[in-house]
């Protein structure tokens, strides 16, 4: 019985050992990468070529920047909403869309912003509906998952945690639990073995980009660059719309981006309704969108029964969510009642800048 418990003791006091090497290396890379965002200040400019790892670069930058008056949520087609195209000042908005985002990242993220206390005035979410797509795969909030566990845990419904010593204590106590779980553990050995073999660890490309690829807004070369305000920058292609628009055909007989076989995610929509109460209760105003598609889209998926119920549902779902916690709601799914011409898309869901500042226009946050 006594080695039985040697043995147990002995694995126990191993995970932590790891696990606490690992947090404590994860946590100075954390810093650095803290500091290098803090260089991307108004009227600078990250360049970048290929994949971005979106996630972890909104976490360092909500560790920095100032407290904006206007937050924009969503996926990708939000991103090139900029605060100069809605003409606010520098520090006044931030973007927060990051590609294929979901209900999960939406919850992250506001979690991350109440930690920092920067709650904004205005936050607008732009939904779109894959969000409630239980059959579409959604992964890449895992990288939030953290924050996401702490927001859904239980106790952001109750007012007694919003005392800063409590969210302290629970935050601990979140670290503690860290230490003793055979998940992290997974992760820490990975982490270590990247540290020891001198491999790329996570966050080393974003410490190089904004080590050396941080110019100023716009890049003088027209490359894709990512603003201070967390807007992209996309380069302009010399595809015609007509090239578009048979593409965008394509996609939606191969099967719609987040739309193929849509089954309603009950789970996202109830953690959307959370969300979106725990902010109003906070004195956040609410404005919610769904995003425009290209117009021939728009005509295809209207056709298709499956891909129109998904599209009603969804509607019909934040339009009365929206009435419910007193946020506005705009269904600008239909490019028409914005409006935008096939001229105004990369693609099938992606509008250019011109769209989307009328598409702002319409909304009037």
């Amino acid at each position: 019985m006594r080695w039985f418990a040697v043995t147990v003791l002995a694995s126990l006091v191993l995970v932590i050992t790891v696990n606490g090497v690992a947090t404590l290396d994860q946590a100075r890379q954390d810093a650095r990468l803290r500091a290098a965002a803090a260089t991307l200040r108004p009227g600078l400019a990250m360049v970048f070529g290929g994949f971005v790892d979106e996630r972890r670069l909104q976490k360092a930058r909500l560790e920095v920047i100032e407290r904006p008056r206007v937050i924009v949520f969503g996926s990708s087609r939000v991103r090139e909403i900029s605060g100069a195209l809605v003409h606010a000042a520098p520090g006044q908005f931030y973007n927060l869309g990051m590609s294929a985002a979901v209900v999960e990242d939406y919850i992250g993220l506001w979690s991350l912003i109440e930690e920092r206390g920067i709650r904004p005035d205005i936050a607008v979410f732009g939904v779109d509906a894959w969000v409630f797509n239980a059959n579409h795969e959604q992964s890449l909030w895992h990288a939030l998952a953290p924050e996401v566990s702490r927001f859904l845990g239980g106790s952001t419904g109750r007012s007694w945690t919003r005392w800063p010593p409590v969210q302290r204590l629970l935050s601990g106590w979140d670290q503690t639990k860290d230490l003793l779980s055979y998940t992290v553990l997974q992760t820490s050995l990975r982490d270590l073995e990247r540290t020891v073999l001198r491999r790329k660890r996570r966050g080393d490309d974003l410490l190089k980009a904004l080590a050396g690829d941080v110019v100023p807004d716009p890049p003088p070369d027209g490359r894709r660059a990512i603003r201070a305000d967390g807007s992209v920058i996309l380069r302009l292609s010399d595809t015609t719309p007509a090239q578009v628009r048979d593409a965008v055909l394509q996609h939606v007989r191969t099967g719609p981006y987040g739309l193929v076989d849509f089954q309603w995610n009950g789970e996202a929509a109830a953690s959307l309704e959370r969300l979106w109460l725990d902010m109003r209760a906070r004195g956040v105003d609410l404005v919610v969108y769904t995003p425009p598609y290209h117009p021939a889209a728009w005509e295809a998926l209207r056709r298709e029964p499956r891909y129109r119920a998904a599209l009603d549902s969804t509607a019909v779902f934040l339009a009365r969510l929206s009435k419910q916690v007193g946020a506005r709601f705009f269904d600008a799914s239909d490019p028409a009642v914005i409006p935008c011409g096939e001229a105004e898309f990369y693609d099938m869901q992606h509008a250019t800048a011109p769209c989307l500042e009328r598409l702002w226009q319409r909304l009037s946050p």
